[in-house]
């Protein structure tokens, strides 16, 4: 007997979208469906999957890192917020002392930087001979819009002197919010945009270039630990090929032998939930945190005690999180690492895969059958809504670790 010896079976949106309609039956096979009613099933099929996060998803689960930073007890968590990473952290260390206002920094190691730096990665090099729209063409740009490595911001560079001209630049922050910004142009340098932008929708030049200009993105975010105690933020500003790394904005204060270095190249989304706390130590082991609720939290009395933190309080909030630490952190040679679960990816077309596992496939499409019924002016079959249910607890169960399950008793106050 032959097999296929694949087991990477996967399915679209409009795969899905295209099985409810059929438990429906308002589609039958080789029919093709409607652009309005498909925008429409999408839409309840995104509302659903966004209903189902708090309760599904192991794979949801991420380790992210959140880094502290003096006389601080409050941290913004999200794609715009403070710096918390979604990905993998680098640590190194200062090999070489150097003064404020220094534009490098001299470190142990560079492995496992991210080198995400792109001088064109926007506009490739050219020299636009009018005022106008500029045509993206870079490595980063599909289908004629731009999308960053991470939100960041962005560079442009010339061989002439182009500052006489300005260029308007519009986008979006990692929230979809829109951004626009209007830059000087440089004289055989390099300028950077004050905003930082997730995607570039477009940018217009106010006149005729004198030079070869290219635009583009600045390289991950990087941690310095200045010697006051502070940690500065900041980004590579050129590709990482040596120990001694660029930065777009030079030292606001001096950095000693030894002094901690941490680069990651992007932020968390907003954490729905936070699993479980640990306190990453200078010594390079993990005490873990306490996690408590508001009351417990606002029930602390000197919120700004400083010392090593032991407790956490997670406020989930909208765009971004708030996450409070007590006490406040006396080191920045320490960061707080935790597991939390994040978003699903949205749908956004119909050519989109699912970010969940292949034991979810039916339990999405028969319960999007259940939300589809009552949009065509049908009862919900109860067959189809049974099945539905049967089919998403079995997707849960599959879904679950093997930890212990802990039972206690819940204490009541009554006033």
């Amino acid at each position: 007997m032959a097999t296929s010896g694949s087991v990477n079976f996967n399915v679209t949106a409009n795969d899905i979208i295209t099985e409810s309609l059929g438990l429906v039956g308002v589609y039958t096979p080789g029919e093709t469906l409607d652009s309005t009613e498909t925008a429409d099933a999408l839409r309840s099929l995104n509302m659903m999957l966004k209903a189902w996060q708090p309760k599904v998803g192991l794979w949801l689960h991420r380790d992210l890192s959140l880094f502290l930073q003096d006389d601080t007890v409050k941290y913004s968590i999200g794609p715009t917020g403070t710096h918390c990473s979604s990905n993998t952290v680098v640590k190194t260390e200062v090999a070489t002392a150097a003064a404020a206002a220094a534009t490098s920094v001299v470190v142990d190691s560079y492995t496992g930087i991210g080198n995400t730096f792109d001088v064109d990665g926007i506009l490739a090099s050219s020299t636009p001979a009018a005022a106008g729209a500029l045509t993206l063409d870079g490595a980063l740009v599909t289908n004629g819009i731009a999308t960053l490595s991470s939100q960041r911001k962005i560079l442009i560079y010339s061989d002439g002197d182009e500052s006489g001209d300005t260029y308007a630049v519009v986008g979006q922050d990692a929230a979809g919010v829109a951004v626009t910004e209007s830059i000087t142009g440089p004289n055989a340098t390099t300028v950077y945009s004050t905003s930082t932008f997730k995607t570039i929708s477009s940018i217009t030049i106010s006149g005729a270039a004198t030079g070869n200009v290219s635009i583009g993105q600045v390289g991950d975010h990087i941690g310095i630990e200045l010697t006051s105690g502070s940690m500065q933020w900041n980004n590579i500003s050129a590709a990482v090929s040596s120990t001694t790394l660029s930065v777009v904005t030079a030292l606001s204060g001096a950095v000693a032998v030894d002094n901690h270095v941490y680069t990651y190249t992007e932020k968390t989304p907003r954490p729905i939930e936070i699993i479980e706390a640990r306190l990453y130590k200078n010594s390079d082991y993990e005490v873990p945190l306490g996690l408590g609720g508001r009351q417990d939290y606002k029930m602390l009395s000197n919120k700004t005690t400083e010392g090593t933190p032991n407790q956490l309080y997670y406020d989930k909030q909208l765009t971004n999180g708030v996450m409070f630490v007590w006490p406040e952190p006396n080191s920045m040679k320490e960061y707080i690492k935790f597991t939390a679960k994040i978003p699903i990816q949205d749908v956004d077309s119909l050519t989109n895969d699912f970010e969940v596992a292949q034991e979810w496939y039916e339990a999405i499409a028969w319960n999007l059958a259940v939300r589809l019924f009552p949009k065509y002016g049908k009862l919900i079959d109860p067959m189809v809504r049974d099945v539905a249910d049967d089919m998403l607890d079995d997707a849960m169960t599959s879904d679950s670790e093997n930890a212990s399950t802990f039972i206690q008793v819940a204490s009541s106050r009554h006033v």
